[in-house]
């Protein structure tokens, strides 16, 4: 933007002008013929109070952006999706480690006083038991994730 722009629309907004804008809008020739007419203008637009919205405007532009909110959502739905499951997926390989010694210091334990085939069996039905529960666990993620974000668009308050 030139000067003389800067100073119309200082005029216009009825800014407060600083002394290099008064200046200059003394001095240029363009901006003290346009200087009544842009105020002139201003005044006129003041007085006049905006109309108001045409009944069904708010439905009409709900229904127009529908489309646009309901991708919105499911943007957002997979991107909390895939943070939550790569929170989740971090500490996987630390507690899948700590379970294969705890199933190897069990089996050696369990055979120290039952027969291998007996401690295996126990040991077995333990890790099973344990990939079963990690499964669920990890299945779950999907469903919450869903709650989290339900809940969010429509809170409950009390």
């Amino acid at each position: 933007m030139s000067d003389c722009d800067d100073v119309l629309v200082r005029v216009f907004l009825g800014s407060p002008l600083d002394p290099a804008a008064t200046a200059h809008l003394a001095a240029c020739t363009r901006c003290s013929a346009d200087a009544g007419p842009v105020r002139s203008v201003a005044r006129t637009l003041s007085a006049d109070a905006a109309p108001p919205p045409p009944p069904g405007l708010a439905p009409r532009v709900l229904r127009a952006a529908a489309p646009l909110l309901a991708a919105r959502a499911r943007r957002a739905r997979r991107r909390a999706l895939a943070v939550a499951i790569a929170v989740a997926l971090a500490p996987l390989p630390l507690i899948v480690a700590i379970d294969v010694r705890l199933a190897m210091g069990g089996y050696h334990l369990l055979r120290s006083i039952m027969p291998a085939a007996l401690s295996a069996y126990l040991v077995f039905n333990w890790t099973a038991t344990v990939v079963l529960l990690l499964a669920l666990t990890y299945a779950a993620i999907p469903i919450l994730v869903d709650q989290q974000l339900r809940s969010r668009r429509f809170p409950v308050h009390a």
